[in-house]
């Protein structure tokens, strides 16, 4: 049996379509919350945990692995950084200036004077890009919907996806030990925290509770990345954690087998072979688009018909997501990537150098 070190070789996995998949079932949970509002509880979750919440971890678990073992092979700070600013920041300006330029005049309920003159107008640029408080878009903005003011409902992860990417390369680059072991420390360290702020304080700051939450699910990815070698891509451990996971109910402690059973089969799909199923590994990596634009598409969809059910919003939005979401892969996002040799070497230049960091494996 292959171990997912033996596997984890080239592009050849299905790491690309599960992503798409992933970001498929946040745009289906939302074509329902966008018509319902904040008031009601998911509408599609098994045990109070929804599709949405799941795949928000799914994509942690993954973004932990990966980003261990980008900083693994890159070794050097400034292609590093490079790297992971140039997959985030393109596209949020494209969406940044699509808010304030595109759906902001025409879905307003601001006078164009009072619209262009508001700060909140210009500012909604400044937050997204800043990855501060997204919940509000340019003013005015869908003002009588059911979640008025919101442009873009899952932009508010980013802030911990960019949190884990800069505490990731300060311990890697800094002194402290990197590796296996290290990696099930933290996962230990951010799991208990979690446990204990659901536990202890479950009125803790959303912040508080989602850095804990979502560092969590990163570790397990990077505790994964570090026991490659000795993990096998097999599905058995799922087959224990999905029954405690739910028999646990909505308890806090559910959490931690949750992931397990998401990282589990996650990286199994990823790459078993599954009777020769292909891989679709040269599919476009649309997930990023479809995951940032689908949800102003949605309320788009809704404001222009007022009594849409969630079956004609994600039949609306489904495919313009993906169109709006090929545009941006194909003319910002892969573009912008392709240039981040020399953007790391713009940040040598203005920063300093650098060298290889070579930390052992197993500490």
């Amino acid at each position: 049996m292959k171990t997912i070190g033996q596997a984890y070789t080239g592009r050849d996995n299905r790491l690309t379509l599960i992503r798409l998949a992933l970001a498929t079932a946040v745009l289906t949970e939302h074509a329902i919350i966008v018509t319902q509002g904040p008031l009601l509880p998911p509408p599609l979750a098994v045990n109070g945990w929804s599709l949405s919440y799941v795949a928000v971890n799914a994509f942690f678990v993954l973004s932990g692995f990966l980003i261990a073992d980008s900083l693994e092979r890159r070794a050097d700070v400034f292609t590093y950084a490079a790297s992971r600013a140039l997959r985030l920041m393109p596209a949020l300006l494209l969406l940044s200036a699509a808010a304030v330029f595109g759906f902001g005049p025409y879905f307003t309920e601001l006078a164009p004077a009072e619209y262009w003159a508001s700060a909140q107008t210009w500012m909604f640029p400044v937050q997204v890009l800043g990855f501060l408080d997204t919940s509000q878009g340019p003013a005015g903005l869908f003002a009588d919907l059911p979640w008025a003011g919101e442009f873009s409902a899952s932009l508010w992860t980013l802030r911990y996806e960019m949190i884990a990417y800069v505490a990731a390369a300060i311990i890697f680059f800094s002194p402290l030990p990197w590796g296996k072991y290290t990696h099930l420390i933290l996962f230990g360290i951010t799991g208990a925290t979690y446990l204990a702020l659901a536990l202890f304080w479950s009125e803790a700051p959303p912040v508080i509770i989602s850095s804990a939450r979502l560092s969590s699910a990163f570790t397990l990815g990077m505790v994964i990345h570090g026991w490659r070698h000795s993990l096998p891509v097999a599905p058995w451990i799922a087959g224990i954690s999905l029954p405690v996971w739910l028999l646990a109910g909505d308890a806090p402690w559910a959490e931690p087998f949750l992931n397990i059973t998401l990282a589990t089969t996650l990286f199994w799909l990823a790459f078993a072979r599954l009777a020769g199923l292909p891989t679709w590994s040269k599919l476009p990596d649309w997930s990023y688009g479809i995951y940032i634009w689908h949800y102003p598409i949605m309320q788009s969809v809704l404001y222009l018909n007022r009594d849409a059910d969630p079956l004609f919003i994600a039949a609306m939005s489904l495919p313009a997501s993906f169109i709006v979401a090929a545009f941006s892969w194909h003319v910002v996002e892969k573009p912008s990537l392709g240039s981040k040799s020399r953007f790391g070497d713009l940040l040598r230049s203005l920063f300093g150098r650098s060298k290889r960091v070579a930390k052992p494996g197993n500490l």
